[in-house]
């Protein structure tokens, strides 16, 4: 669902940020459970794990240099934070997709799409601020 999201956000002339693209994630050419596993030995000791810091870094650059945040639902905790990090840097969001957990869904979106064909056919309005 990201991939088809970015895609089209591109193919639509959009300049995207997205996790799978950036090098934040699963950038060191391991296999996926290998990551996994990396990852969560990096958990364990994430105030002082390099790895931790890189991604963090990656994604904070990505939203300093975004105009919008998009949450394509479903979301983990991380991605809430990242919203509330964009919220507050004045960018606008938007939610794609039904909110599964509204008790830690607070008030931030500008928008809230039930689905991505909904949010692309509204697109164009969205774009120019309406």
């Amino acid at each position: 669902m990201v991939e088809e999201l970015t895609g089209k956000l591109t193919k639509g002339g959009f300049d995207v940020y997205s996790f799978l693209e950036s090098g934040a994630n699963l950038s060191t050419g391991r296999s996926v459970a290998e990551e996994i596993k990396t990852f969560g030995e990096a958990l364990a000791n994430w105030e002082n794990d390099p790895d931790i810091r890189r991604v963090f870094n990656a994604e904070l650059a990505g939203l300093k240099g975004s105009d919008v945040v998009i949450l394509l639902q479903p979301t983990g905790h991380s991605s809430l934070l990242e919203a509330g990090m964009g919220y507050g840097m004045g960018k606008r969001v938007v939610s794609i997709g039904p909110i599964e957990k509204p008790e830690v869904f607070y008030l931030i979106c500008e928008k809230i799409y039930p689905t991505m064909d909904e949010f692309f056919a509204d697109l164009p309005n969205f774009a120019a601020g309406q």
